[in-house]
């Protein structure tokens, strides 16, 4: 039942006592309003359903800048896949950030605890996912506890090859992040990868228009196409380019081995920062 059926349904309640001469209904006969994502009564700002979808499980952050922390699937060997959200339902733009697909390149979920420490910009929601893969995490090693490579996991022209599973959303991880992309729909979703330094700019219009933008506020480059040793298969940035309902788009960064060291960084005003700072700030800095 929506709010405003819920609202109707209430007023309609009351009056009928009143007309009656009756006393008016306790307060559990009337219904309470939708409840958003993050506990508090959903709003027609809200972009996304009130309520996670199944198997997602959600309580309130419970940090100064963490206002919805969700466990959005595990992996194959059990580890929950988290999710956590900055600022509140209802902004209207929405960023999402992968920081490891692959469990041996480390640099993203160095970036993700940076980002969870940085004031979000007034109308705008940030979703990160420090890793979903924790099982390469756990032993340091590309693919998920199958052996199966995630980023050619994803139904985006997907073909069965060594790596790529038995079939499309195969893994309990590619799963996971499906249900949460399409619960969330963000305008722009940051996949992060290592080691190449790059950004990757392939599929052009606003996925290599992201790409570039993201390359200049970080200082890492180039913004270019980045090949997959062959056509990119069951990758996540090009699926979720092409299911996207609200014309968002994804693109990857492709982290150096010197994510530590520090250089100039363009969203510090020139300030040396270890390359991980630099681009948790541009990240923030995207949809500005």
């Amino acid at each position: 039942m929506t709010l405003v059926h819920r609202v109707l349904l209430a007023v309609t309640v009351l009056s009928i006592a009143v007309a009656a001469g009756v006393a008016t209904p306790p307060a559990s006969a009337v219904p309470p309003p939708a409840v958003g994502s993050a506990g508090a009564p959903g709003t027609p700002g809200d972009r996304y359903a009130a309520q996670p979808p199944g198997k997602v499980s959600c309580r309130p952050g419970g940090g100064s800048r963490i206002s919805l922390r969700c466990v959005i699937g595990t992996s194959v060997r059990g580890r929950a896949i988290v999710a956590k959200r900055q600022g509140p339902a209802d902004a209207p733009q929405v960023l999402l950030v992968s920081g490891q697909m692959h469990g041996d390149e480390w640099p993203g979920p160095i970036v993700v605890r940076k980002l969870r420490r940085l004031a979000v910009p007034a109308g705008m929601q940030v979703w990160t996912v420090k890793t979903m893969n924790p099982d390469g995490r756990a032993q340091h090693r590309r693919h998920n506890a199958r052996g199966v490579d995630l980023n050619r996991n994803f139904a985006a022209r997907w073909r069965a090859r060594p790596y790529a599973g038995p079939r499309a959303w195969s893994e309990p991880e590619s799963r996971a992040m499906r249900r949460l992309l399409r619960w969330v729909q963000p305008d722009a979703v940051v996949s992060f990868h290592g080691f190449s330094e790059s950004v990757d700019t392939t599929g052009g219009g606003r996925r290599a228009r992201l790409a570039r933008s993201f390359a200049r506020l970080s200082g890492i480059g180039p913004a270019t196409p980045v090949p997959c040793g062959g056509p990119c298969r069951g990758n996540l940035t090009e699926w979720y380019t092409k299911v996207s309902t609200v014309r968002g788009a994804a693109f990857t960064v492709e982290m150096p081995r010197s994510s530590r060291v520090a250089r100039r960084c363009p969203t510090a005003g020139g300030t040396a920062l270890p390359v991980v700072d630099c681009a948790a700030r541009a990240t923030l800095a995207l949809l500005r």
